[in-house]
């Protein structure tokens, strides 16, 4: 039984645990034959800054907390620093070849060997981010199981929001062991959590990305607050 840091407590899930172990094998398995390099993480190459921006996107990182899950390498600590985003960054990976390599690369940044469904955290972050780390799986049956979880861990765990990409079902082929999932089904889950969520399938067309934020705050005239702040004054009519 693991203690969350609301209070309640999670039963954890053998199967699920079991078949997350078996993914990590196969990213060890990836690392073990081409060392540092995008084909170890599964990330085509020349999309990195498509997957980071539509993260970053969600809303104001600046001088904000992000945990980065599935961190790889780090490389999207580096697209914060190339972006001149100021931002304080942790990096988490269930994979210790992924958070050795990024540990090396940035000596000074916060990489923890972690996963979120098990351990006891007693933090949080303003925004919480996911990029691929949920499109490969040994046990398809039971990886919506385990999304459904992964997402809501991750908004336990975050002030602002929560931005987390898929592979989309909107597609003319899949690999073996790609994990497709429908965006409506995607949305409707997330639609459980919080009143406000966006979902974004206009970047690539085969991944999208689903946003859940934490203030759901209205106007009387029932827009969300913080989208009612970037808009110009109201025209009188």
């Amino acid at each position: 039984m693991q203690k969350t840091k609301s209070g309640f407590h999670k039963k954890k899930d053998s199967e699920i645990t079991f078949a997350v172990q078996k993914v990590a094998q196969v990213f060890q398995m990836e690392f073990n034959e081409y060392g540092y390099s995008l084909d170890s993480v599964m990330c085509p190459k020349g999309a990195q800054d498509a997957y980071f921006k539509s993260k970053f996107d969600i809303g104001n990182l600046k001088n904000t907390r992000i945990l980065d899950v599935g961190c790889g390498f780090g490389h999207m600590l580096d697209y914060l620093h190339a972006w001149n985003i100021q931002a304080q960054y942790t990096g988490i990976d269930i994979c210790p070849e992924f958070i050795d390599a990024a540990r090396q690369r940035h000596p000074t940044a916060d990489f923890r060997l972690l996963n979120i469904l098990d351990a006891e955290i007693n933090e949080t972050w303003d925004w919480v981010f996911l990029v691929g780390a949920l499109n490969y799986a040994t046990e398809m049956p039971l990886w919506w199981r385990y999304v459904k979880k992964m997402i809501t861990r991750m908004y336990e765990l975050c002030t602002q929001g929560v931005a987390a990409d898929f592979l989309s079902s909107y597609v003319d082929f899949q690999k073996q062991n790609a994990f497709h999932v429908r965006p409506e089904r995607v949305f409707s889950f997330a639609k459980t959590i919080t009143k406000r969520v966006a979902l974004r399938h206009d970047y690539m067309p085969y991944t999208f990305t689903v946003y859940l934020y934490r203030n759901q705050e209205l106007t009387d005239n029932n827009i969300f607050m913080d989208y009612k702040k970037k808009l110009l004054p109201e025209i009188r009519l």
